[in-house]
């Protein structure tokens, strides 16, 4: 892979959003697509047309109906000669059956777990250390990521699943490359040796729009903080407003006091959180940051339907979208990766979507919150004092 071009003078106009605009990849195009309704179509799609190579990474892939769907997409692509790779997460992955994988693997696709718990050599450490990322790339040129796992969940109530709302972004142009070499470098280090590829070897795809990202990823050893740093030098540039939707917001002190400076110094800082997730302690956890928030005069919404998007837009120019959550464990634990990208067009499209939402969701009032009762906010506060082991 040879090195992007640097950004031209009109994108770097807009880069004091990102902490180092020598990471951003000109050259790209950038889609957002919302909800399994628009993601799944496009992500089967793209495999059905693949050519040469389907890179695909999951925390969790279900053995549902959607889930089916996407397995007999990736047969039928082994099938035809294309070399497909699936990395799943044994954790994520713990109510998929082992025969669900074994089946595709019998159709010629390439299937690794990631961090597989053997009970005759226990190792905790291997048992916490997640691989949270949802990627798709596809020939090397087009890439999918966000935080929609391949489970009926984010199918919709009205096909009969649960409906989750998120997010997540198609981005075609040299920013893919990234995304699979991302992708590689973690498969490589679990694959068997005729299954590795080197993501030095291929080629960096052509131009395909004027957008510029930066794909932000940690690893299992280094650069632990690299996306909260990004997302944290984002909130400290604010101007005009913050947008930031998160289904399991436990931030440290860090992230916390950023936003509560950016609304006393008059941002419009807007926090969409479901209800009800799927975790009721952290649940708890979320809700002990509330207080100050609302003091700082955030406002903050609550879904009832269940929110699992992962998304940051700052001053309608910056937005991050991708597998990350405002937790101790996306922080410390898991393999995560998010673009941040400057692009006024499309940041004004996922804040007309973060809006739309908020807009469907209850806003969270300080006098409401503050009549709750005592032993509520003794929970509220016990639970965010375990957010490092939560």
């Amino acid at each position: 892979m040879t090195a992007s071009p640097d950004p031209s003078p009109p994108i770097l106009a807009l880069t004091r959003y990102v902490e180092d605009s020598r990471a951003l990849i000109v050259g790209n195009s950038v889609k957002l697509l919302r909800n399994g309704a628009e993601a799944f179509p496009a992500w089967i799609a793209a495999i059905d047309d693949a050519k040469k190579r389907v890179s695909l990474e999951m925390y969790i892939f279900s053995d549902d109906g959607i889930g089916r769907q996407f397995s007999e997409a990736l047969s039928r692509a082994a099938q035809r000669g294309v070399e497909v790779r699936l990395l799943y997460d044994f954790v994520g992955c713990r109510d998929t059956p082992a025969a669900f994988f074994q089946r595709m693997r019998g159709f010629g696709v390439h299937v690794v777990g990631y961090h597989k718990y053997r009970f005759w050599r226990p190792r905790l450490w291997s048992l916490i250390r997640r691989n949270h990322r949802k990627t798709l790339v596809c020939d090397g040129g087009l890439a999918f990521t966000g935080g929609i796992n391949i489970s009926n969940e984010w199918v919709s109530q009205a096909e009969g699943g649960g409906g989750w709302l998120d997010a997540a972004v198609a981005v075609e142009g040299p920013a893919a490359a990234r995304i699979e070499a991302t992708f590689l470098r973690t498969w490589n280090r679990r694959a068997p040796k005729r299954m590795r590829l080197d993501p030095d070897r291929l080629a960096v795809p052509q131009t395909a729009g004027g957008v510029a990202l930066a794909v932000v990823s940690n690893s299992e050893l280094r650069d632990r903080f690299v996306i909260r740093r990004a997302a944290l030098h984002a909130i400290r540039e604010s101007r005009q407003r913050i947008l930031l939707a998160n289904p399991y917001f436990v931030p440290d002190q860090g992230v916390l006091r950023a936003l509560q400076s950016a609304a006393r110094r008059g941002v419009d800082v807007r926090l969409l959180v479901p209800l009800a997730s799927d975790s009721r302690l952290l649940d708890f956890a979320t809700r002990a940051v509330f207080p100050q928030l609302l003091a700082a005069a955030a406002r903050i919404f609550r879904s009832q339907v269940v929110t699992h998007t992962k998304a940051l837009m700052v001053d309608d120019t910056f937005f991050s979208i991708g597998s990350y959550n405002f937790d101790h464990r996306s922080l410390a634990y898991n393999l995560e990766l998010v673009v941040n990208v400057v692009d006024p067009t499309t940041a004004v499209e996922v804040g007309t979507m973060l809006i739309s939402d908020m807009a469907a969701s209850e806003e969270l009032t300080a006098a409401a919150f503050a009549r709750r009762g005592w032993l509520e906010r003794l929970i509220e506060r016990i639970a965010y004092g375990l957010r490092r082991w939560l």
